[in-house]
């Protein structure tokens, strides 16, 4: 099965500016461990997104689902409306990079 990978960002209900961060990922190599950051699709080079980020164990069945919160401030990755998307990578394994579906709006 072939590694995908799916982020969502939702704002937080009664609280401006603030919205849950979600990466989902599936078809991963079982009790690996794995990084995400966010990064901002721009024409020549990618931004990186400070925060959130982090990591952990994929589970016994290939899967694993990571969420942290962030702010309007980190998401707003450039003028105009954003593009954002989370990168997977193993830390071990050469260090394959996924990248998740973008998510377009303004932060």
């Amino acid at each position: 099965m072939a590694e995908v990978v799916k982020l969502t960002i939702t704002q937080i209900e009664g609280f401006p500016g603030n919205y849950k961060v979600e990466v989902f990922g599936s078809g991963f190599v079982p009790n690996e461990q794995v990084v995400w950051r966010l990064k901002g699709e721009d024409t020549f080079i990618d931004d990186n997104i400070i925060a959130p980020r982090g990591g952990g164990l994929v589970g016994r069945d290939g899967t694993f689902y990571f969420t942290d919160n962030a702010i309007s401030g980190n998401l707003n990755e450039d003028w105009g409306r954003d593009e954002v998307y989370s990168e997977v990578k193993y830390t071990g394994l050469g260090g394959s990079k996924y990248k998740s579906n973008t998510v377009k709006r303004y932060f």
